[in-house]
C-alpha cells in the first residue's frame, strides 16, 4: 500500500520546527537564566512530560495566566466527579 506524499504546508511546519529547534533551545535557556522560566520545568516546555500519563480519560485545561487558570475550578472539579483526569497548564511561570 502506498502512503501519500505530506501535504506542502506540513512538510513546511516540521522542517521550520527542525530548523528552528536550536534557537528554540536557546531562547529557552536565556529566559531561564533570567529567572522566567524554571529550569527543572524545561523538558515540558519543549514537549517532554515529566510524568506518565494517567490510565483513563485526560482532559487538557489552559489558561493563558494563573487568573484564568484559577476561573477553571470549577470545571476541573466536575471533571474530576465525572471519572476523567485533568492536565492544567498556564503560560505564567
Amino acid at each position: 500500500m502506498r502512503v501519500p506524499p505530506l501535504p506542502a504546508t506540513l512538510r513546511a511546519y516540521r522542517y521550520g520546527l527542525y530548523l528552528g529547534e536550536p534557537a528554540v533551545a536557546g531562547l529557552l535557556a536565556w529566559r531561564s537564566r533570567r529567572g522566567k522560566e524554571d529550569p527543572v520545568r524545561l523538558p515540558e516546555r519543549r514537549g517532554r512530560p515529566g510524568r506518565a500519563r494517567p490510565v483513563g480519560h485526560l482532559v487538557w485545561m489552559h489558561g493563558a495566566s494563573i487568573g484564568e487558570a484559577l476561573s477553571l475550578v470549577g470545571l476541573i472539579e466536575g471533571m474530576i466527579a465525572r471519572g476523567c483526569s485533568v492536565l492544567v497548564t498556564t503560560g505564567t511561570r
